[in-house]
């Protein structure tokens, strides 16, 4: 099989693509298959408002922030994620590339680590289960196994441990996961602006020996996304481009941000 491609589809995109976009994916499609990793964060925003749920947010013993994820948020992200799946696979059947969709705790894809600790809760440190960890490992062959005979695999990149049977993690970490895991040499990340901006400007190439001068001009899921990429360079991949166009353009250095390794 041709090396996949994993691309990061960002919440806040994903239902906002143009018909040129995905026909260009469906290009990409024809060439080498391509694992899409979806996120979930703005059609989830939008199921909670609609059930005026607002999310609760924690602050950890060691000062770590995180958004509450209990039953009902993994619920909720499970509903988005389920129509966000035949969205895409709808997207590049129009175009004539098979996609096959998988949740990727179902399948036992993608095991985290949920870390016990405590959680401030008015005033008051307690225990909480906070479903959230970090990626331990993804399960490379049985990804690859899902790829044959198609032409696309779309993921919900949900984990689960040894504990829990479904875990939220940080989806642009778990794509980077899936990329080296693939032994892939590089990886996109589709988002809502055209690249890593230093200054209002897109920076058109960053390694990580540039990073520690920006750390003020990163912020958000800007530097989510780069801390992603930089992490995965050690794990064995080459680069990474990061903006706002269709994927070709993107791997070809013809918009958005291409981080690579300083070596």
């Amino acid at each position: 099989m041709t090396e996949p491609l994993v691309v990061k589809l960002g919440g806040s995109v994903v239902d906002r693509l143009s018909s040129a976009w995905w026909d260009d994916a469906a290009a990409v499609a024809a060439d080498r298959p391509i694992v899409i990793v979806h996120g979930w964060s703005a059609p989830v925003a939008a199921l909670q408002g609609e059930r005026r749920r607002e999310p609760v947010m924690l602050l950890s013993q060691t000062g770590y922030r995180s958004r509450l994820t209990d039953a009902a948020v993994l619920d909720d992200i499970r509903t988005v994620s389920a129509r966000v799946r035949d969205d895409i696979a709808a997207h590049l059947a129009r175009r004539a590339v098979d996609a096959r969709t998988v949740d990727a705790s179902v399948a036992r894809l993608i095991h985290a680590r949920v870390i016990p600790q405590r959680w401030w809760v008015d005033g008051k440190l307690e225990h909480l289960d906070n479903l959230v960890g970090p990626v331990e490992h993804v399960d490379g062959a049985a990804v690859i196994a899902l790829l044959a005979g198609v032409g696309a695999l779309v993921v919900t990149p949900l984990a689960t441990s040894a504990e829990h049977p479904t875990v939220n993690t940080d989806a642009d970490r778990a794509a980077a996961h899936l990329a080296t895991a693939l032994g892939a040499a590089e990886m996109v990340f589709v988002t809502d602006v055209h690249g890593v901006l230093v200054d209002g400007a897109t920076v058109r190439e960053l390694s990580p020996s540039d990073l520690p001068g920006l750390r003020g001009q990163l912020t958000g899921g800007m530097r989510k996304k780069v801390q992603a990429v930089t992490s995965a360079l050690g794990r064995g991949l080459h680069g990474a481009a990061i903006g706002r166009a269709p994927i070709s353009e993107l791997l070809a250095g013809l918009a958005g941000t291409r981080v690579r390794s300083d070596a």
